[in-house]
């Protein structure tokens, strides 16, 4: 994905408030002396000047540890403690998404902690990110998702030169999963479909009633109960797909490519995230802010 770089320590205001659902998403890097890094999510201000911190994230490369905790009426709580599961020197990816009783947070796409909340999810305002860390990509965005999901797109809204980018998680005990982007006709264009129970994924089209030829080459690059990010990139000839900012491959269009009207999710995935961006003149697009 196409990144930039983001000055190191991190402030922002929150341009709206949290919903339950919502996901911040922290991709970066550390360097081999790497000691700790932060993340907090404050009120008020994004800083420690006595305001509550409704989440404080510490990853500890010196004490091999990832810490929880929140600081409350003008006191940190319990910590609680883990095993570290990010190495220094190597690019991570975390995310902690927003619920109404809880942050469920991951690292590299898998749940690590469910962190009850001792602050308000109401009263997040800012966040902060400190220590020794370089980052490149730092967004909000989501909510919660029906499944089956079907929503219409804009006639213009994915066009060639276009991606549309999915954020989901396989249930743990998936069998498959799909994903169709459809005519105004019901046709349709792609249908991409993980099938965990056969260990590849089809790609067809479904034109005037009649299914096409499948194409499965491949491993299946999706894994039970671990995150993905799915985009697919409409060219002028064919839809370009990477899972996790690798190409997986590419499906020649069978119908015109300026003629998606609609798109449906089913199977069994939760889904955090929908959005169509413009698509990146490098490999893969970088998602901008979420719906």
């Amino acid at each position: 994905m196409a990144e930039k770089t983001y000055n190191v320590p991190y402030r922002s205001k929150l341009t709206e408030k949290i919903e339950p659902g919502q996901t911040l998403i922290i991709r970066g890097n550390t360097n081999e002396d790497a000691k700790r890094f932060n993340i907090n999510l404050h009120k008020d201000s994004p800083d420690f000047s006595g305001s509550d911190v409704p989440l404080h994230v510490s990853v500890r490369f010196d004490e091999g540890k990832l810490v929880f905790n929140a600081f409350n009426k003008s006191a940190w709580g319990k910590e609680l403690r883990q095993k570290l599961t990010i190495k220094k020197g190597e690019p991570f990816d975390i995310r902690i998404r927003a619920h109404d009783s809880k942050f469920t947070v991951y690292i590299n796409r898998r749940e690590v902690k469910a962190f009850t909340h001792r602050v308000p999810l109401a009263h997040v305002t800012h966040l902060s990110i400190d220590g020794d860390v370089s980052l490149n990509h730092v967004q909000w965005g989501g909510k919660y998702y029906p499944v089956p999901y079907e929503s219409g797109v804009a006639t213009d809204a994915f066009l060639p030169g276009k991606t549309l980018v999915l954020y989901g998680t396989p249930e743990k005990k998936a069998k498959r999963w799909n994903l169709n982007l459809l005519k105004k006709n019901g046709d349709i264009a792609l249908h991409f479909n993980p099938r965990f129970d056969e260990k590849c994924v089809i790609r067809n089209s479904l034109i005037s009633g009649e299914w096409g030829n499948e194409e499965r080459e491949g491993k299946n690059p999706f894994e039970k109960g671990v995150g993905f990010d799915l985009e697919i990139k409409n060219d002028q000839f064919a839809f370009q797909v990477y899972v996790n900012g690798e190409h997986f491959c590419s499906y020649a269009h069978r119908v015109g490519p300026t003629e998606i009207a609609g798109l449906q999710i089913q199977g069994d995935l939760e889904l955090t995230g929908i959005q169509i961006v413009d698509s990146a003149p490098s490999p893969a697009a970088a998602p901008a802010e979420g719906q």
